[in-house]
């Protein structure tokens, strides 16, 4: 029977047969990140039933999909697997089964390796002392033994990743983000190593970058595609990463609207390759929009890269002078009119009022994504304030709840069903009355929701 016909094999096995096996880590798994308290923990574990307690212990799931060479690549549990090895090692130094052969080539994984081997041999030397090496054998006995793992092999790489979506929905490690990443490097099968490898580091310096990706991600491209649809989702989670899946470009089209979306991918990839459009600088870049289907694989990481720098240029007071101050002022915190109270936003740390922030934050990259930065931006950037604002104005308490039933939500969906930006420029005339006084802190919004100044 071919391969691709097989069923899936489900079966516990021992950490000796475990290491009997060849695997590999595919190019579309993420860095080794374990930290220490992450090892200090599987191995306390681990001591606790093997030793202690003479009990078997489980150490967890691995997901194997077995291609059509014969190769075992990991879907799931490279983590364990790797930490494992490392103590195995430090157990025995002509170990060189499970992960040692392989090539962790990303800084991140090659820092946690050496920094985890003297973790186990600090931990090691804890439990055992110096005259230890009869100890230290036994224990590697025990635990290949009565250390177990479930081990799913699959043979299609589609189920093999369902597969991973699904055990991993239920659990606490992995976040969407980490779903998605290894969605879209596995739509990548006609993309050059050098392309997936590109996509891997961009994507983990995001992360590293005080966690930029999941704020991108999180809060302000999922909320915006789904208040564009009016629909009130407020928290990523793993039960909404389809939001960031699309079309597959090497698979046939489907539907027809899938033809201008495919026609204009051709034309940018072909214009990459010209050396005439790139030295005229014509079309290097994909056109992106916030709510545009997405394209799976490379133009997704894209996608995502695009807006992570949309926003850095928003807040980038050499290219935004007047807007960054305006928001420094009225949003942040970060500066100060005068030393009067009055004239202080005293309350922008506050949960409810980030979370008004973010909605005004959302408001403006919709707008700049869609008419850019107008020769009037000012008057809409204030007039988007002021609407945005006046629910800190109205509530004592602010919760998410609060933000999805409030009518200010419907602008990124005006914005995004507009033509032209006088379509919105209502909202520079609109008149705000209501004002709560018993929040504190807010007096320069009142005073600007006012007299706009």
């Amino acid at each position: 029977m071919e391969d691709n016909k097989k069923k899936p094999i489900q079966k516990i096995i021992t950490l000796s047969n475990l290491t009997k096996e060849k695997l590999i880590i595919p190019p579309y798994q993420r860095p080794y990140k374990w930290k220490e308290k992450h090892v200090v923990r599987l191995l306390d574990d681990i001591f606790e039933f093997v030793i202690l307690n003479k009990k078997v212990y489980r150490i967890g799931n691995i997901i194997l999909h077995h291609d059509a060479v014969g190769k075992n690549n990991i879907v799931d549990g490279q983590q364990r697997l790797t930490t494992i090895s490392l103590l195995l090692k430090q157990l025995d130094e002509s170990f060189s089964g499970l992960l040692l052969n392989e090539e962790y080539s990303h800084r991140i994984s090659k820092e946690n390796i050496v920094n985890n081997f003297r973790v186990i041999n600090k931990w090691l030397y804890s439990k055992f002392g110096n005259d230890s090496d009869n100890k230290k054998e036994n224990f590697r006995k025990q635990i290949i033994e009565k250390c177990e793992f479930v081990l799913f092999t699959v043979f299609k790489e589609d189920e093999a990743f369902q597969l991973f979506d699904s055990q991993n929905a239920r659990g606490k490690d992995l976040e969407p983000y980490d779903l998605l990443k290894a969605f879209h490097l596995r739509e990548m099968l006609f993309d050059s190593e050098e392309d997936r490898e590109r996509c891997i580091e961009r994507w983990e310096k995001s992360i590293d970058d005080d966690n930029t990706l999941k704020r991108i991600l999180g809060n302000h491209l999922f909320r915006i595609r789904k208040w564009s649809k009016n629909q009130k989702e407020y928290d990523f989670t793993k039960n909404e990463i389809a939001e960031f899946k699309g079309i597959s470009l090497y698979k046939s089209q489907q539907y027809p609207h899938e033809s201008a979306l495919r026609m204009l991918d051709g034309f940018v990839e072909n214009a990459q390759n010209d050396k005439f459009l790139k030295n005229l600088h014509i079309a290097q870049s994909y056109p992106f929009s916030i709510t545009m289907p997405i394209i799976n694989g490379k133009r997704f990481f894209e996608y995502v890269d695009f807006y992570i720098q949309q926003k850095e240029n928003m807040l980038n007071i050499e290219k935004n002078r007047n807007f960054v101050k305006f928001y420094k002022i009225y949003c942040s915190g970060e500066e100060r009119l005068g030393e009067k109270k009055e004239e202080r936003y005293d309350g922008y740390k506050r949960s409810g009022d980030k979370k008004v922030r973010n909605l005004y934050e959302n408001i403006l990259l919709t707008f700049i994504d869609k008419f850019g930065y107008i020769e009037d931006f000012e008057n809409y950037y204030k007039a988007f304030y002021k609407a945005s604002y006046i629910i800190r104005c109205k509530n004592g308490h602010i919760r998410k709840e609060t933000i999805l039933n409030d009518s200010t939500l419907n602008i990124i969906r005006k914005i995004n069903n507009a033509t032209l930006p006088s379509d919105l420029k209502s909202y520079q005339y609109k008149l705000y009355q209501e004002v709560n006084k018993s929040v504190n802190g807010i007096e320069i919004i009142q005073n600007f929701i006012k007299n706009g100044k």
